[in-house]
């Protein structure tokens, strides 16, 4: 196991008592959502805010963020109003807007600037959970719905990275579901269905057949993307069960996809670690724990939430229910010329104990 070395830590001037949500790379370093509903922007190095990095209240409970452009200048953001807004980094201002008309929260979201469409799941209201498709030269109106393949909440949503028309989502009622974006009739759309038979945490694409899913139990398996052929038959799952006493951890944070492979992000609150586990294909699924990443301290004792592997620069960044976004230097790496940064404010900060089944609840 290799043991990844501290860098940088910064709170990004949060109040006390904020979670971040979720980390993203940018034109100019990263971007992170918080409880605060703020939209901040920091460089990598120092870990510090950008010049007019701060967008306030970005939505009534923001709960995503998403690249809008190749160029990773327009970012865009969902929230529990029920809205998608994308914002400019050049000009610190809202570029677009998109409304679905209702007043279900928005879960889940996701863009393709080669499809110019943008995609979010809701929240299971009014007896209703929708995938919401839009096409971004028309923010008035909506494209496709489909309102009948999920019956609860929509957790994740994601376009398969080699066939542009294959859209995945999964959602709380254990289901994981693969459209055919090119039909507009929902029933026909149904490309694959998967019981995972427990709630979606995450799901996604690792490779362009196999599909993982990862619920809020931290159960995970591997599955292949159905044939065209209707003649041939799906293999079975890989299913490795509850990751917990396998990965020696208490949580499961995400599945992360590396330019070397895909790794699994498990913490834990009691140890104050975080290890990042190389998962291995092959004829047979299986953990590489002896050369897993170890980040010793982590965010200590709270949730790590969000992780981002630079493959270009070598560095781990993480963000916790502690507040900051703390970076590490992965393994076999050139040693970085900036000097280490540590924020004594988040140094300082008291932390408090929390009730670990918060965990369970996605905002």
């Amino acid at each position: 196991m290799n043991t990844l070395k501290p860098v940088a830590s910064s709170t990004l001037d949060l109040s006390r008592g904020s979670y971040i949500y979720s980390i993203i790379p940018t034109s100019s370093g990263y971007a992170v959502i918080s409880s605060d509903d703020s939209l901040r922007v920091f460089d990598g190095v120092a870990l510090q805010l950008q010049p007019g990095g701060v967008v306030e209240r970005t939505h009534a409970g923001v709960t995503s963020l998403k690249r809008f452009d190749d160029e990773d200048n327009v970012l865009a953001t969902a929230g529990r109003d029920g809205i998608v807004k994308c914002w400019d980094l050049r000009t610190g201002k809202k570029a677009a807007e998109f409304s679905t008309g209702s007043d279900a929260a928005l879960l889940s979201l996701e863009c393709s600037i080669q499809r110019r469409t943008l995609v979010a799941g809701t929240e299971f209201c009014h007896s209703q959970a929708s995938v919401i498709i839009w096409d971004i030269r028309n923010p008035t109106k909506t494209q496709v719905q489909y309102v009948e393949s999920h019956s609860d909440d929509v957790t994740e949503i994601q376009y398969h990275p080699t066939y542009p028309k294959l859209l995945l989502s999964g959602s709380t009622d254990g289901l994981v579901n693969v459209y055919d974006t090119t039909i507009i009739d929902e029933e026909d759309a149904l490309y694959q269905v998967i019981n995972h038979g427990s709630s979606i945490h995450h799901a996604g694409f690792l490779s362009d057949m196999d599909v993982f899913v990862l619920s809020h139990d931290e159960n995970l398996s591997m599955y292949r993307l159905a044939d065209p052929d209707d003649g041939v038959e799906e293999p079975l799952p890989t299913v490795f069960g509850d990751l917990r006493e396998p990965l020696r951890c208490e949580y499961v944070v995400d599945m992360l996809r590396t330019s070397q492979g895909a790794m699994v992000g498990g913490g834990s609150y009691s140890e104050h670690r975080l290890d990042l586990v190389p998962l291995k294909s092959g004829p047979q699924w299986s953990f590489d724990q002896g050369a897993a990443w170890r980040l010793a301290g982590a965010h200590g004792e709270e949730i790590v939430r969000s992780i981002y592997i630079d493959d270009k620069s070598g560095m781990v960044y993480t963000t916790g229910e502690d507040g900051c976004v703390r970076s590490w230097r992965a393994p076999d790496t050139a040693e970085n010329t900036a000097s280490e940064v540590t924020d004594s404010k988040a140094s300082k900060r008291k932390q408090g104990s929390k009730v670990r089944e918060d965990r369970y609840k996605p905002y």
